[in-house]
């Protein structure tokens, strides 16, 4: 409610009806003569301002914070006028804190029909901006102060009508600077049709909704807030003016920054990190491939992202290994074997936790894997010494306990071969061939068992094989087995004792060459790969022949073992003798012939690439 737009009276005590409801109502008004002199205060006023008495000033200058005339004085307005007119004023009581007051002056007539009173009525804004969640009307600059916000009154014409100490503080301007200045004063010139998109949303549909931008401060500095605006009417419904909320999101800023900065750190641990890690979402699919994965598996993430798990791991485990995430919400130590490019078995000790958090249903999983590839290597290569240990002794012992017999039967047999008849001679001569045969296999276990390696030195492996295949011409052609040759151009040197890697080769190419029927296949290729860091080169010995049974693939290279009824047990358990004491390993699976494949591994000799390097 506020006076209406024209008023008649006799004298100014008429207008103490109106002046009592406007009280009630919590609007002062007061009656104001040409000479800008109050002849008349409702009790509003008169409670407000207990000093007040008919004559002083309109705008109560002994109670404001400064002497301050407005530039576009209302009464004075009318009094040219004859109109109406209407404005937002800020003033603060001294001591006091600025409060925004909606200020209507209106003509006063006498009976005459002359103008010849103003009468001025005056709200705080806080009983009409209603709070912006809807419902009350509690003032809005203490919303702005509860959510730690700036409140800034504009008027119709773009002015800043109230600037509070919150707004100081964002902004920097003291209330002085900011007030009469036009909004332009906070927006950069590239924000100015922002500005004009929020004033005319807030005249079309009453307000805009809290957004986040930028504002300038006095300093020059671009501060981000979140604004929001309300309209503010008067009781005509006629808009006066918006009321921006905003907040400072200079900290939020920060801690964004600083949020964004870890985030990419860890993007770039997780990127670079030497173990395999990859996302799989519910569904088993891959959604994220870092780099060690892609050292580990040889498939990049374009491969990869996109494509089943299934891919690199057997379902049943994806199955398994989901159900478990989603039941624990993490698991650890889990042995799995991964399918590298090759489709080679490649084993990991992995981890693996349900993204989202704890157990339960999740999107998916993310998985770490490391290569245990060394560390089943050092395991098998543990338990072969502790079998050769084992191998070592015996051969020690029957060296200790058969030498001495042997020695005296076979002097026994040479004496008494000297004076046999014929007859006997044939027997004689067996049993000495048969105790040298038995002292020579006494010997060899005893050799086999302290076998001490030479110095490693550079080896070129294409010249390494072609020795080897030349003495396997005579045996490979009797079978009619074809020795093919897989060796890449610039393959690096190996680091080796020649006479070990000669062994190794002629072993496991003679024992293909027995496996194989009649008229088959034995290969030998090799890949620089990397091991650990260091380059590494793996050689392949594979073959057509009927394979090895996975149940056997540890076994074959114990000493004794032999699945061959004319074997010694001897010949695998020497290669991988040879190749441990080289610094490598050697396993078996299945080869690209569809029989045996021996993997011998070996470090290259220093100087050569790494294969990623290589790759480039």
């Amino acid at each position: 409610m506020s006076p209406p737009a024209h008023l008649q009276v006799t004298h100014p005590a008429d207008l103490a009806p109106l002046g009592a409801a406007l009280s009630a109502l919590g609007i002062g008004l007061t009656l104001v003569d040409r000479d800008l002199k109050v002849e008349w205060a409702n009790e509003q006023i008169r409670d407000q301002a207990t000093e007040l008495s008919c004559g002083g000033h309109h705008c109560f200058v002994s109670l404001w914070k400064k002497n301050q005339r407005c530039a576009d004085c209302l009464p004075l307005l009318v009094f040219r006028t004859g109109e109406p007119q209407e404005g937002v004023r800020e003033r603060a009581r001294p001591g006091g804190e600025p409060e925004a007051w909606r200020v209507r002056a209106v003509p006063v007539r006498d009976a005459g029909g002359a103008v010849r009173w103003v009468a001025e009525s005056f709200v705080r804004l806080s009983e009409l901006v209603p709070d912006l969640a809807g419902g009350s009307r509690r003032f809005a600059a203490e919303t702005a102060a509860a959510r730690g916000a700036a409140l800034v009154v504009v008027d119709g014409e773009e002015r800043i009508v109230s600037w509070g100490p919150a707004a100081q503080a964002v902004f920097g301007y003291p209330v002085e600077e900011a007030l009469g200045r036009r909004v332009d004063l906070l927006t950069p010139e590239d924000r100015r049709d922002e500005e004009r998109r929020v004033a005319a949303q807030v005249a079309a549909e009453g307000q805009a909704p809290r957004f986040e931008t930028v504002r300038r401060a006095r300093d020059g500095r671009l501060v981000p807030v979140a604004l929001s605006a309300v309209a503010l009417r008067d009781e005509a419904g006629r808009l006066i003016g918006r009321s921006c909320l905003i907040e400072d999101l200079s900290a939020l800023d920060q801690l964004r920054g600083r949020v964004a900065a870890q985030e990419q750190l860890l993007a770039h641990i997780t990127r670079e990190a030497a173990d395999a890690i990859l996302a799989v979402d519910a569904a088993g699919t891959v959604t994220s491939f870092n780099r060690g994965a892609e050292r580990l598996l040889g498939l990049t993430a374009a491969e990869m992202v996109g494509r089943p798990l299934s891919r690199l791991l057997d379902d049943q485990e994806v199955a398994r290994l989901l159900e478990r995430t989603e039941r624990r919400g993490a698991v650890r130590g889990v042995r799995l074997t991964l399918r590298d490019a090759r489709g080679e078995p490649i084993p990991v000790d992995a981890s693996a936790a349900a993204l989202g958090g704890g157990a339960g249903p999740a999107g998916g999983m993310a998985i770490v894997a490391r290569d245990a590839s060394g560390r089943e290597r050092l395991e098998r290569q543990l338990m072969r010494s502790e079998k050769l240990a084992v191998v070592g002794s015996l051969a020690a012992g029957l060296a200790h306990e058969i030498g001495s017999p042997l020695t005296a039967i076979s002097a026994t047999a040479e004496y008494l071969l000297l004076d046999a008849r014929d007859e006997q001679r044939q027997e004689l001569a067996a049993i000495v061939g048969e105790t040298d045969r038995i002292g020579r296999l006494v010997r060899d276990l005893l050799g086999f068992a302290r076998s001490t390696p030479r110095p490693a030195q550079p080896v070129e492996l294409g010249e390494a094989v072609e020795r080897v295949r030349g003495l396997l011409r005579i045996p490979a052609g009797k079978r009619r087995v074809r020795l093919l040759r897989e060796l890449p151009p610039g393959l690096p040197p190996v680091l080796c004792d020649p006479d070990a890697l000669h062994q190794v080769l002629l072993n496991l190419l003679l024992n293909a060459v027995a496996a194989v029927p009649e008229g088959g296949r034995v290969g030998v290729r090799a890949r620089l790969e990397e091991e650990a860091g260091e380059p590494a080169v793996t050689i392949e010995v594979h073959d057509d022949g009927p394979g090895v049974p996975e149940a056997l693939r540890e076994r074959i290279f114990d000493p004794f073992f032999t699945t061959r009824a004319d074997g010694t047990g001897l010949g695998l358990a020497v290669c991988a003798q040879a190749v441990a004491s080289q610094g490598g390993d050697i396993r078996v699976g299945t080869g690209p012939l569809g029989g045996a494949s021996f993997l011998v591994q070996l470090p290259a000799a220093p100087g050569a690439p790494a294969a990623a390097e290589r790759a480039t």
